[in-house]
C-alpha cells in the first residue's frame, strides 16, 4: 500500500509529537503481542530474540505493507485511513480502549460503540454445524450478505478480518471486499469476485426494496468505493453459482477451495457458505495447519 504525504491532503497534519506518540504506541503494542494467541496463526519460527511480533508479521496479519507500517512506527508524516487503523488494531489484538487511543493518536474519530452480539443470533444447532465444518471455512449470511456467524477456519482464512468487535454494518461480504486492505492479495481473482458479488447484490435489490438495511448498505458502498459505484451503475445481474476459488494466504500460501451455499430452511433468508478442499490435496493439509489441526 502506498504511503500518502499528509501535507496538501485536506486533512490536518499531525504534530511531530503526535507522530512520535503514535509510533511508540504501535511499537509497544507490537512488542507486547503474543504470536501464539493470534487467530490467523503464524508460521512456526526459530527462537525469538525480541518479545512480541515482528514488523513483518504485523504486515502479514493486517494487510498493510511492511514499508508503510515501518514508516508509521518511525513517526513519518503520512496519512492513515480508518480502515488501516482497524486492521492494525485487529492485528495487534487491541482492546476497545487501546483501539480508541490509536485512532485519536492518528487524528481520526474513534469508531462508534460496537455490538456485543448479533441482533438476531443464529441457532445453537447452526452454530454447532459451523464449528463441525472446521478445518473447512464456513460462515452464515443473510439476504444483504451480512455475515452473522463464522467458524475458526473462516476467521483464519481472512486473517482475523471477521471480528465480533467490528461494527455490525462492517460485517458484510461486500463491505469487506471493497474496503478491507489486503483482500485484493488474498483472492486470486479479486476483480472477478467483486464484479460477481455486485451483480448478485443488484439481483437481490428487487426483493429488498423496502429493507432499510439494504438501502443503508448500498448508500455506504456508493460513498466508500468508486469501483462499486461504477459496477452498481452497470445494472448487471447474476445468480449464485457453486465454483472454486484460489486464495493466496499470507501464512500458508496457495489454497484451492470449492464452495457451496446451503439454505437454512428453518430460518428463511439465511444461508451457509462452506469452502472445502479436494480430499488428500495440499490445500487440505494447509487448512489443517492454518487452524492448528493435526492430520488424520
Amino acid at each position: 500500500m502506498a504511503a500518502t504525504p499528509a501535507s496538501g491532503s485536506g486533512r490536518p497534519t499531525l504534530s511531530e509529537y503526535s507522530r512520535k506518540e503514535l509510533g511508540a504506541f504501535l511499537r509497544s503494542r507490537r512488542e507486547r503481542s503474543e504470536p501464539s494467541a493470534l487467530a490467523a496463526g503464524l508460521p512456526a519460527g526459530g527462537r525469538r530474540r525480541t518479545p512480541g511480533l515482528r514488523r513483518e508479521e504485523v504486515s502479514l496479519l493486517s494487510g498493510v505493507s511492511l514499508t508503510w507500517y515501518t514508516w508509521l512506527e518511525q513517526g513519518r508524516d503520512i496519512n492513515v485511513s480508518p480502515q488501516i487503523l482497524r486492521a492494525l488494531a485487529r492485528a495487534l489484538s487491541l482492546d476497545g480502549v487501546e483501539r480508541d487511543h490509536l485512532f485519536r493518536l492518528a487524528g481520526a474519530e474513534p469508531p462508534p460503540a460496537v455490538r456485543t452480539a448479533a441482533p438476531s443470533p443464529v441457532s445453537p444447532a447452526l452454530r454447532a454445524f459451523l464449528d463441525a465444518q472446521s478445518p473447512n471455512p464456513a460462515f452464515v449470511i443473510d439476504r444483504c450478505f451480512d455475515v452473522l456467524a463464522w467458524n475458526d477456519a473462516e476467521e483464519a482464512l481472512v486473517a482475523g478480518r471477521l471480528d465480533v468487535d467490528r461494527p455490525q454494518a462492517e460485517l458484510n461480504v461486500l463491505w469487506l471486499m471493497f474496503t478491507e486492505p489486503g483482500l485484493t492479495e488474498l483472492f486470486d481473482d479479486w476483480d472477478g469476485e467483486v464484479r460477481w458479488l455486485t451483480a448478485m447484490l443488484r439481483g437481490q435489490a428487487a426483493y429488498e426494496m423496502d429493507n432499510p438495511r439494504f438501502a443503508e448498505l448500498i448508500e455506504a458502498l456508493l460513498g466508500a468505493s468508486p469501483l462499486f459505484r461504477e459496477l452498481w451503475a452497470a445494472h448487471d445481474v447474476q445468480a449464485f453459482r457453486s465454483s472454486t476459488r484460489r486464495f493466496h494466504h499470507p501464512v500458508v500460501g496457495r489454497l484451492d477451495l470449492s464452495y457451496v451455499r446451503l439454505a437454512v430452511e428453518d430460518d428463511p433468508g439465511r444461508s451457509v457458505v462452506v469452502h472445502f478442499p479436494e480430499p488428500g490435496s495440499a490445500t487440505q493439509e494447509r487448512l489443517r495447519r492454518l487452524v492448528g489441526r493435526p492430520a488424520l
